[in-house]
């Protein structure tokens, strides 16, 4: 999957990786960071940490080696087709209930403003 456009070259290969394997695991370009530390040295960095490599990557354009494995592994199994985004530490965020409620509540609302203007336009009609 791509989605750059006519000036393509001019971007490094490395934002071209970590833009394409977070597009793939539908996550945000920090969030790959946080994953491919984890994966790499199997422990969790902390966000201070995180920024200096971070900050590195977005002015310098430069990747630290293991998030360049990182994105080449995604990559890799993109291309096979057989991607399983929690293989790589992504999981779905569960939908909370007081969300599900929210919608719920919301929906009947737009239920009953539609069939009371529906029972107001029978009226006029019948008036």
């Amino acid at each position: 999957m791509t989605f750059f456009t006519y000036d393509d070259d001019e971007i490094a290969q490395d934002t071209r990786d970590v833009l394409a394997a977070s597009s793939e695991l539908q996550i945000t370009e920090f969030r790959l960071f946080e994953l491919a530390y984890f994966r790499w040295f199997g422990e969790y960095i902390s966000e201070k940490k995180m920024e200096r490599f971070y900050t590195g990557y977005m002015f310098n354009a430069s990747a630290p080696f293991w998030v360049r494995h990182f994105c080449r592994e995604v990559l890799e199994h993109a291309r096979n087709g057989n991607l399983d985004p929690e293989k790589f530490g992504v999981f779905p965020v569960p939908v909370s209930d007081s969300l599900f409620n929210r919608g719920i509540r919301y929906g009947l609302v737009v239920l009953v403003i539609i069939t009371t203007l529906h029972v107001v336009a029978m009226l006029v009609a019948n008036y």
